[in-house]
């Protein structure tokens, strides 16, 4: 059965699973939500000029996120060529982001068969030397190093307990090298419990400093209950170190059941990113930045791959841009109070997510996910704005605003007057 068949399948069974469950997105314990929470995966690899870190800069992006490809840097047994990653690096360095570098993949030349995607216990000393001349070239230059990437899907071709080996012994060498080294193991493609729990009874997280999943799922509901699962199952294995989402994101075509339409493709990126912020998620890696298209140069829309990006390769931003714009200047360092605002009447479905900042510039993102409800919000204070997420514009409201929400997320911010006088929304109906 072809890996895009049984991809399918797996989305749709989860798709049913999830559609008998109900998953909040608000959270029950306050937060406070990282300066360097919103992370992306720019230009898929690619050199990075200075268009790109404007917008980078523009969209409130701290962190990078990269495959420093083995092939890429030992074209062929012994020689190395660091000139492109190098250039990445530096790029980085100067422009103020962080990078997280995925230690990948098997080298062509490694097989005489041309096999891919599998480090096997002959040959895993030569994957160990790569990792010691990148931790080694790049000490101090590097935010956090991620072993391999989603090992449980697609991009490992082997037994499971080749990888555990690999990545024991990676980390291993990692902190060998580099003890101040920040570690990054996992990678898992949605919540797999069995093989999450094989990768701690293996021994393999010992030395890691972090577990990373991709919560890939059908609907912004089905990522937030695979986070709350997944987490779960780590610390049901006593793991008490960070759970990173290093990858998350949704297409706007293609055949993958995950895709959304244009029109809705903003509202997934709010609830989204901010259902997993006020869980405790310390950063998150949106997937990606960039179409592989140009509108009206699609050679088909086909491929879901080509189309997961919030910009088009022209520099002009797609659909989803301002929501992931407005979530980042307007959300990151601030606190998540899950008991503010004051409801009243409120039903489950509407969801209030209320953020403090310390200089008292506060944020309350609404929605309801049931019926279309009129409600009245109330904004002590000065300022009030109230933003409209598709288009990334705001307009001036007053203290008091009666308004009808939808599933569509209203944005809100204000300058409190008095903490002591919270934010209210009162049900009308």
């Amino acid at each position: 059965m072809g890996q895009k068949l049984l991809f399918t399948m797996a989305l749709l069974y989860a798709a049913l699973v999830f559609s008998c469950t109900t998953t909040a997105f608000s959270a029950g314990e306050a937060q406070r939500i990282p300066e360097d929470y919103f992370g992306i995966a720019p230009y898929n690899g690619q050199r990075l000029d200075e268009r790109d870190y404007a917008m980078l800069d523009d969209l409130g992006v701290v962190w990078m996120r990269r495959t420093f490809r083995w092939s890429g840097m030992e074209p062929e047994s012994g020689r190395w060529n660091f000139e492109d990653y190098d250039a990445y690096v530096a790029g980085a360095k100067m422009a103020g982001k962080k990078v997280l570098a995925i230690l990948a993949y098997d080298p062509g030349w490694l097989y005489e068969n041309g096999r891919e995607y599998y480090i096997g216990p002959d040959k895993l000393p030569q994957y160990l030397a790569f990792v010691e001349q990148v931790v080694r070239h790049y000490q101090g230059q590097i935010d956090a190093y991620e072993i391999w990437n989603e090992p449980n899907g697609i991009f490992w071709k082997g037994p499971r307990k080749d990888f555990f080996a690999l990545t024991k012994a990676a980390a291993a060498k990692i902190r060998e090298v580099d003890s101040s080294a920040v570690i990054v193991g996992g990678s898992v493609w949605r919540a797999d419990g069995g093989f999450t729990r094989g990768l701690f009874r293996s021994g393999a997280m010992k030395q890691a400093d972090i577990i990373s999943f991709h919560p890939y799922a059908i609907t912004p509901h089905g990522s937030i209950r695979l986070y709350d699962r997944f987490v779960r199952i780590v610390r049901a294995q006593g793991f008490s170190g960070a759970i990173w989402v290093t990858e998350v994101g949704f297409p706007t075509a293609g055949w993958y059941p995950t895709r959304v339409s244009a029109d809705n493709y903003p509202a997934y990126i709010v609830k989204t990113l901010a259902g997993l912020a006020v869980r405790g998620n310390p950063v998150s890696f949106w997937y990606e930045l960039f179409d592989r298209y140009t509108p009206g140069e699609q050679p088909s829309k086909r491929n879901s791959e080509n189309y997961f990006g919030i910009a088009y390769p022209d520099y002009s931003y797609k659909k989803g841009a301002a929501a992931y714009r407005l979530c980042a200047h307007l959300l990151a360092g601030k606190t998540y109070r899950p008991e503010l605002p004051e409801r009243t009447n409120l039903p489950a479905a509407v969801e209030a997510l209320y953020f403090q900042g310390d200089d008292a510039q506060n944020a309350l993102l609404l929605w309801t996910e049931g019926r279309p409800r009129r409600v009245k919000v109330s904004l002590p204070g000065t300022g009030q704005r109230l933003y409209d997420i598709a288009a990334g514009m705001y307009e001036a409201i007053g203290e008091d605003l009666p308004l009808v929400i939808d599933r569509t997320p209203r944005i809100f911010t204000w300058t409190a007057s008095d903490t002591n006088t919270p934010a209210t929304v009162v049900s009308l109906r």
